[in-house]
């Protein structure tokens, strides 16, 4: 009975060290980054950190290099893998436009 208790608990130990891997894709994240380069041809992403640190990676996944996406000068927050390749890029918010001043010929009732 002894060792039916070992093994359960054993086998659970094992599968939430497991889970905690498999839940952490991003070995690093830099937030506050800004694109310096992106090279379609390398698939590669030059940034320079908010500590002063030029990066040049290459990305995981091409669709990151989409010009939509990003480009020179964008304030981002960037996830790196274990590898060293760029995982996520996610822009930071710019500042909000303020609304347009309301006019009277806009006031309704």
């Amino acid at each position: 009975m002894k060792r039916w208790r070992i093994a359960i608990m054993t086998l659970c130990l094992l599968c939430m060290v497991g889970a905690a891997v498999l839940t952490s894709d991003a070995a690093t994240t830099f937030g506050a980054s800004t694109i310096l380069g992106v090279d379609q041809a390398q698939r590669t992403i030059t940034f320079k950190t908010r500590d002063g640190q030029t990066w040049t990676l290459p990305v995981a996944d091409p669709n990151l290099l989409k010009q939509e996406l990003v480009a020179m000068g964008d304030q981002v927050s960037i996830e790196i893998d274990l590898s060293e390749r760029i995982t996520k890029i996610t822009k930071l918010s710019e500042r909000p436009q303020p609304a347009p001043a309301q006019t009277l010929d806009e006031v309704r009732p």
